[in-house]
């Protein structure tokens, strides 16, 4: 095991109730600092959490904020769950693509690109994106707790730029992505039950292997294209509504004090 899959393993939260969920405290920064452990967590939706969980979350993390990704119709549907409910800030903030929905929400091609995906969240939905950075801040809403529904693809990007902006390293970055490959199973596990329950789930058919897909090129194209059609995560963010004082107080806020 590698040092980055050691960090990766040692960052993932001891939930029952999602199957996606790891802290990124650790990350390190191109000039050696490191985030903080249990500022900003991530996940696949956290609707089936369970009284440990909820305690682990709610008293051992002090988790003041949760920044749902989702659509509004997924968040009624699918329900938000009881942590929702017990934290003092909760933002439903839509991340969305061509199609307002998730992937597997719709019928999707029998081939295609969660790069090609990822694109259209940087176009659709920048506003949104700066929302949501704009929020992690606030030193008030943290800890704060990232998801979507399968903690993968909304939330990857959006956790993708946040870390671009304080500096963590591209290595790192990558690295925490692809960390949801080992979880891939449980997460079309978990896909296939939730489409079970709905009216037109006969009439969808199997999703594609490429919509579980968390491959690290994945990732890599997308800082590259933030770097070569943008200036980088930094650049974009700041066209999309997060200004530059605010870009520093995620910086000081989210990373460990520098090492004189």
């Amino acid at each position: 095991m590698t040092n980055d899959e050691m960090a990766v393993t040692d960052r993932a939260l001891p939930l029952r109730g999602v199957c996606n969920a790891r802290d990124l405290g650790g990350l390190r920064t191109e000039d050696g600092r490191r985030v903080r452990a249990r500022r900003v967590l991530r996940s696949d939706a956290p609707t089936e959490l369970d009284d440990a969980d909820l305690s682990y979350l709610l008293r051992d993390c002090g988790l003041r904020a949760v920044i749902d990704l989702r659509a509004p119709a997924e968040a009624t549907t699918d329900g938000r769950g009881a942590l929702g409910d017990s934290v003092p800030v909760y933002r439903n903030i839509h991340i969305f693509g061509t199609g307002s929905l998730r992937l597997d929400l719709t019928q999707v091609a029998a081939d295609g690109s969660m790069f090609d995906r990822y694109l259209e969240y940087l176009e659709h939905s920048p506003g949104n994106i700066a929302e949501a950075l704009n929020l992690l801040a606030d030193a008030d809403n943290l800890p704060a707790l990232v998801h979507c529904a399968a903690g993968k693809d909304r939330t990857g990007v959006v956790i993708a730029i946040l870390l671009g902006v304080i500096g963590v390293r591209a290595d790192d970055i990558i690295a925490d992505y692809a960390a949801t490959a080992m979880n891939t199973e449980a997460l079309r596990t978990r896909v296939q039950q939730s489409r079970s329950t709905r009216e037109h789930a006969t009439a969808t058919p199997a999703l594609p292997s490429w919509v579980f897909a968390a491959e690290p090129d994945t990732m890599r194209k997308l800082l590259a294209h933030l770097t070569i059609e943008h200036g980088g995560p930094t650049e974009w963010a700041r066209r999309a509504g997060v200004d530059r004082p605010t870009q520093q107080h995620l910086t000081d806020t989210l990373l460990e004090p520098a090492h004189p």
